[in-house]
Formats: structure tokens, C-alpha cells, sequence
């Protein structure tokens, strides 16, 4: 018996299970919960370093006495052994609402992680920090190679004739100013909280203690997507200091991104810091000497070029990427290899002149997952690599998190019809009347104008027919692009042998021998 049982087991020999009702039931469930041991964490240190300006000077210094981290006032009733939390939220709920209630200024982190629908979650380098008082917000955005310097800062001050945000891009060199129609200040934010908090009545449940950044905090879910007002799939957890009492952790599961058919987003706000006064000096706005007074998309159009958009039709992208998505198994031609997809494997056959030289398996592995929570460490889902070299009679096996699925790659592409250059006269392919738009390249990414997609859907079931791809130039990267980009023809949902996706390995193959140095 574990040591999970055996604290069930001590407590349903007491539980009086006579008296079924709905508010009886939910005492038992908290009970239940509370049974469960749980990690205990010491508690860290809390110390705040000296801000510094974007330029690297100094500006200002929390001075201890002017910058006072909030302690919660007064006293909760601890129910039951200390637990706060697996009281009523209305009661805690109110004294959390007051506590805020004092901040004048809070900082905290805003970052996330891409959820693949084929199941990569990829935690994103790229994150802001984000400060807000009642008249003044700030935001610095750090970029998405390492994570470690500042390539965007905000400022949004309310002034009298309303909000003004002002600009900087040190990706761009260049600034501007206007007036803005975003509120992002300290009661924006004050009625988020209060909107999570009043959430907490009708949590789905309670996750249990899990330590982030030193500090153990208490967390519940809550289901979005039951009360119509968020799309299905939508979830929150919210995430409490158990020693304050303070909001340390809001994430938002589910966000559908609207560039990637394929993917959605975690938002997570974290490291929050409350303070009772506003620190001098960090909501002035500071304009680097030489940058220029223009906007970072008048730059980037000017490099990338006028950008043009057909009129696709409204609702004629979901129907694509709707069709694409309901398939189970696809197969088709690309380059010098057969491609086989599942929903959690994919497979390639490389060919020479009709002959198979090799096969490679990729098979995704879900993992257990914890109850909730994205960290860099954190891993759910990888994948299985199995190679088989005809040739040399060798195999090999690996792992990876990294791998994205096939398909991702091809809903991304479909997603971008609502962003074709223009549409194309309707063909004939493989004997089904099909619809084609062309799109440049540099609607996404850094790619030049030069490049062109060309997607071709079958007019009837909306699946994908055929994918081409044109750059000129003489790069020899160009081949090896036209081999990643021309797809086709398409099989969707074709009947495969059950063991398509099953690594074969024939029993005389060996692992390669290592090269010696």
C-alpha cells in the first residue's frame, strides 16, 4: 500500500457517508483532498535587485523605505490545519481583493508556451515584463533568440487629454508616439484579479501545492469553456502564495492562435511583485539619441515590400483547415520520399531509382503529464526515432522533444489561404476540379519576396491536392527547398496496413559502428 492509500484508507473509516447531500459531499471532497500528504518547501528569500534603465545605466533603487512589499493584514481563520485555502473562496476571496487593494504599483512576467495539436509544447524564449501603476504602464518585451535583451519597451502614461503610448524598438531603431485606446493600468488589472477571484466558487478543482520560484502556492482550475463566454477547450489555473495569500501564478490554456491554424498558446503571468509606492523614475519614457520617428511595421514593409491580399472568400480558411483536421491517416509524395501520417506517428520512405534505401519511424510518446503548470523543464510528449539503412544493413533508435509533426506544417500552410496574394483559375488534378492560391513567402517569417507557395484544394471535400513552390535565384539552398515545400499528390484517409506506423527492424541489422576520431 502507498503512502496515498494508506491516508485514504485512515480517513474513509471515519467518514460518515449517511447524509449524501450536495453540501455534505462537498465537505468530504475537500477533506479528501486535504488527507493527501503534501510536499513541504522552505521558504526562499526574498530580495529585489536595482532596476536598470534599457541602456544599461542605472535609474533608480528600491529604497527600503519607500518600497514596501505587501504583507496581508489581519488574520484568516486557517480551516482546516492551516489549509486557508480549503475554506470557503468567498471568505479568503475578500481579504485577497482587500490586500490589492493597497498596491500602487505591481511587476510581473508575461510569457507562454506553443501547443502543437499534433502534440509538441515548445516553451517560447521570447517574454515581456510588464509594469502597471494607476496612471502609468510599462512594458519591455526581451527577444525570442535568448531571452536576454530588450528589444521593445512601452509606455502608455494617462495624461489629461486621455492614455498616450509611447514606442521604442531597439530591434529597429526607431520610436513614435499616439494616443492610445488601451487602459493597461493598475484597476484594469485590479478588475482581472477580482474576476479570477470570483471565479473560485465554481473551481473544477483544487491542484494541490507546487512550488515556483521558491514560494509554495496552492492552485485551482477552472474550466472557461463551460460557460460560453470563452471558446471550448479554454481553461485558467490560478495560483495563490499559500504563506500571503497573493495571486503568484494566472495561466490561460487553450488561447487558438490566429496566424498557426495548428496551434495553440498557455499565457502565463508570473513573478508578480506588489508595491505599496511607485518606484521613481521607471515609467519615463526614454528615447535612444539617433533612433528614428517611425513605426517597426513602416520598417518592415519598406524592407519586405508592398504586400498584397486577395479576396478569398469569408469562412472559406476554416472550412480548409476543418476538412484537414477531421482526417486520420494521409499519405503522399515528397521529393525523393513517401510520407505516411497518423494523428501520433508519421513515416518516411526514401527511394533511389524505384529502389528503398531507407525508412524512418517517428512515433509520439505521451507522457504523464503533472496537473498542470509549463516550465522549460517540463516535457509531456516526445518521440520515438527509428531508422532502418537498407544500404549499409544498420539501424538506429533516438528520442527527441523537438521533433514537430508533418501535419502541423501542412494546417499552418492551409491556415494562410485568408492570406493569398491571389487566387487562381481553377485545374483539373488527378481528375478532381481543384482551387489554388498563391502566397508569397514573406507573408510570414523572414523570407524574401521571391519565394511563392502554390496550394491546390480539391473544390468539393476542401483537402489538399496538391502543394508547389517557385523561388528564382540560383542559391543552391533552392533545391533542397523545392524538396521541403513540393508536396503532392495527396491521399486523404487511404486504407493502410495496420502496421504502417510499427518499427520493423530486419534481425541481422546492427547499430552503426562510432567513427573513430
Amino acid at each position: 500500500m502507498n503512502d496515498n492509500e494508506k491516508y485514504i484508507e485512515e480517513f474513509v473509516k471515519d467518514v460518515p457517508f449517511d447524509a449524501p447531500d450536495a453540501g455534505h459531499r462537498e465537505v468530504l471532497k475537500r477533506q479528501l483532498l486535504s488527507a493527501y500528504p503534501k510536499h513541504r518547501f522552505r521558504p526562499a528569500a526574498r530580495s529585489f535587485g536595482t532596476w536598470k534603465t534599457l541602456m544599461g545605466k542605472p535609474v533608480f533603487k528600491l529604497a527600503a523605505a519607500a518600497v514596501i512589499i505587501i504583507a496581508v493584514v489581519g488574520g484568516i481563520n486557517f480551516w482546516p490545519k492551516g489549509k486557508w485555502y480549503l475554506g470557503p473562496p468567498a471568505a479568503w476571496g475578500k481579504e485577497i481583493i482587500q490586500s490589492l487593494e493597497k498596491v500602487k504599483t505591481l511587476v510581473y512576467r508575461q510569457h507562454g508556451a506553443s501547443v502543437s495539436d499534433y502534440g509538441l509544447v515548445k516553451m517560447d524564449v521570447e517574454w515581456e515584463k510588464r509594469f502597471c501603476s494607476e496612471n502609468a504602464y510599462r512594458c519591455d518585451r526581451y527577444d525570442y533568440h535568448t531571452g536576454t535583451k530588450v528589444v521593445n519597451t512601452q509606455w502608455i502614461l494617462r495624461e489629461p487629454n486621455g492614455p498616450t503610448k509611447y514606442e521604442v524598438s531597439f530591434e529597429y531603431q526607431c520610436y513614435f508616439q499616439e494616443k492610445s485606446g488601451d487602459w493597461p493600468f493598475y484597476s484594469n488589472q485590479m478588475d482581472s484579479f477580482r474576476y479570477y477571484v470570483g471565479l473560485l466558487e465554481s473551481a473544477d478543482r483544487i491542484l494541490g501545492t507546487k512550488s515556483f520560484d521558491g514560494r509554495e502556492c496552492v492552485g485551482f482550475e477552472i474550466d472557461l469553456g463551460k460557460s460560453g463566454t470563452f471558446p471550448k477547450g479554454r481553461t485558467a489555473c490560478i495560483w495563490f502564495d499559500v504563506e500571503t495569500k497573493l495571486p503568484a501564478r494566472i495561466e490561460k490554456h487553450g488561447v487558438r492562435s490566429s496566424f498557426d491554424a495548428a496551434q495553440t498558446y498557455t499565457i502565463i503571468h508570473d513573478r508578480f511583485e506588489y508595491y505599496t509606492e511607485v518606484p521613481a523614475g521607471i515609467f519615463d519614457p526614454q528615447i535612444p539619441e539617433g533612433f528614428v520617428n517611425a513605426r517597426p511595421e513602416d520598417i518592415i514593409a519598406v524592407r519586405k515590400g508592398k504586400m498584397t491580399y486577395a479576396d478569398v472568400p469569408e469562412g472559406l480558411k476554416e472550412e480548409i483547415v476543418e476538412a484537414i483536421k477531421n482526417t486520420e491517416t494521409v499519405l503522399y509524395q515528397q521529393g525523393d520520399r513517401t510520407v505516411y501520417l497518423s494523428p501520433n506517428a508519421w513515416r518516411y520512405d526514401y527511394y533511389f531509382a524505384n529502389r528503398l534505401q531507407k525508412t524512418e519511424w517517428y512515433v509520439g510518446k505521451q507522457l504523464d503529464t503533472q496537473e498542470t503548470g509549463f516550465e522549460i523543464e517540463d516535457r509531456n510528449f516526445w518521440i520515438v526515432r527509428t531508422a532502418v539503412d537498407y544500404d549499409s544493413r544498420t539501424y538506429q533508435v533516438s528520442s527527441s522533444y523537438q521533433s514537430r509533426h508533418p501535419m502541423h506544417e501542412i494546417v499552418f500552410f492551409a491556415g494562410l489561404v485568408d492570406r493569398a496574394d491571389r487566387i487562381l483559375e481553377n485545374r483539373i488534378i488527378d481528375e478532381a476540379e481543384c482551387i489554388g492560391f498563391e502566397i508569397s513567402a514573406k507573408k510570414y517569417g523572414d523570407n524574401p519576396d521571391s519565394m511563392i507557395h502554390r496550394f491546390w484544394f480539391n473544390a468539393d471535400t476542401k483537402l489538399l491536392v496538391r502543394m508547389e513552390f517557385e523561388w528564382n535565384t540560383d542559391k543552391p539552398s533552392r533545391q533542397e527547398l523545392m524538396q521541403q515545400f513540393e508536396r503532392g499528390p495527396f491521399q486523404w484517409d487511404p486504407e493502410l496496413p495496420a502496421d504502417t506506423f510499427t518499427p520493423k527492424i530486419p534481425e541481422d541489422f546492427t547499430p552503426p559502428k562510432p567513427t573513430v576520431p
